[in-house]
């Protein structure tokens, strides 16, 4: 007997968190009042909802959300779309894996990872940054952003030079008249 589906997400700041699908359907929001509350600026108030599918499954409806719903990197607008195992649901800047033993059955392949949350015991596991494509974030670190930083430092002090400049050669105009 397969288990319940469930959402998994993977984002930073919530990654690990599990939500068991019993009901026939979820609301996903930022706020309290959301089955499925993930407090974070990306996900609108009531972004979207996971319906229980006849033949077993979930679909998901992106509510008329800000930053979108999607589902393997493909935004949804006005159609429901059928989830199935392993899909990655994004909603907003948020991702999470859908995990269905009811999908799988159905001939949908299976994402394995060497990662298991539930024999960690508590130990923190070393889990690479995963990106997410909230326009509120800032991404950490790396070269791009140092060769930015230099640019813009490079420009700034040859502004302020040219600034300097120019009032000196003002004073002196003015000192000679």
């Amino acid at each position: 007997m397969p288990g319940h589906p469930k959402v998994i997400i993977l984002s930073e700041h919530l990654r690990g968190q599990s939500f068991e699908l019993t009901e026939q359907e979820y609301t996903i929001g930022r706020v309290e009042e959301c089955d499925i509350c993930i407090p974070d600026p990306t996900v609108s108030s009531h972004h979207c909802s996971l319906v229980r599918l006849e033949q077993g499954g979930y679909k998901v409806v992106d509510k008329g959300s800000t930053n979108g719903t999607r589902v393997n990197g493909a935004r949804i607008e006005n159609e429901a779309q059928a989830l199935v195992n392993s899909d990655i649901l994004q909603v907003g800047g948020v991702e999470m894996l859908f995990d269905c033993e009811e999908t799988r059955a159905n001939g949908a392949t299976s994402t394995h990872t060497v990662i298991n949350l539930e024999e960690a015991d508590g130990a923190e596991l070393a889990v690479p940054e995963m990106q997410n494509f909230s326009p509120f974030g800032a991404k950490r670190g790396g070269p791009e952003n140092k060769k930015v930083l230099m640019i813009m430092g490079t420009v700034i002090a040859v502004l302020a030079a040219a600034v300097v400049i120019s009032l000196v050669i003002l004073l002196v105009k003015l000192v000679s008249l």
